[in-house]
């Protein structure tokens, strides 16, 4: 991966929304991190296609 200016970001979410997001990351064998990552990239390229 190439490096990057990295920054934190809070989200606010319940305990079980958390418990939740953290179990789909392991499902993938991934960070939590890498999968909002994914998931922003999906929804970039999906909106180019529009």
């Amino acid at each position: 991966m190439a490096e990057r200016n990295m920054v934190n970001l809070m989200i606010t979410m319940t305990k079980e929304e958390r418990k939740a997001l953290k179990q789909i990351a392991l499902n993938k064998d991934m960070t939590v991190s890498a999968l909002i990552r994914l998931w922003l990239q999906e929804q970039q390229e999906s909106e180019v296609k529009e």
